[in-house]
């Protein structure tokens, strides 16, 4: 087999492998979104994210803890990506206790662009039979602190 051929095979190898990843990028981008149940875990964090994306941060405030530090003024400081995409990676539940883990994608342009993916887990607990959030959820970094 020559050079030549060699070449045209990898160059057709390579070409099928970029028509598959643009095939599989837009078929994920089309793909319906799951909805969880706002009684779980994952659908608080779910409901959570979506109302701050949608800009209603007094919603998602509603889904802290009551001993959080956190409210809607620390949401509003907060900075949320336009290309942001969530996935769920996993949800432990131990009694009272629950662990969601995400995956947050931010920055992909184009269909062979990945942008930024980056890990976050929350902590929630249970009161009065009500699944909030606990601690310093992403994107949030600190809560209850004001620059002036």
């Amino acid at each position: 087999m020559g050079r030549a051929t060699s070449n045209r095979i990898l160059a057709l190898i390579v070409i099928a492998a970029l028509v598959l990843s643009a095939v599989a990028a837009l078929v994920s981008s089309f793909r319906e979104e799951v909805k969880y149940s706002a009684s779980s875990p994952e659908g608080v964090v779910q409901l959570y994210l979506t109302a701050i994306i949608e800009g209603k941060n007094d919603q998602a405030s509603s889904y802290f803890a009551s001993d959080s530090t956190c409210d809607a003024s620390d949401i509003d400081r907060a900075y949320v990506s336009e290309t942001l995409r969530v996935n769920l990676v996993s949800t432990s539940i131990d009694g009272n206790s629950a662990y969601v883990k995400i995956d947050a994608n931010t920055g992909a342009s184009g269909p062979f662009d990945d942008g930024f993916t980056e890990s976050h887990t929350y902590r929630l607990s249970k009161e009065s039979g009500r699944w909030l959030i606990e601690g310093i959820p992403w994107p949030l970094w600190d809560c209850g602190t004001v620059n002036k």
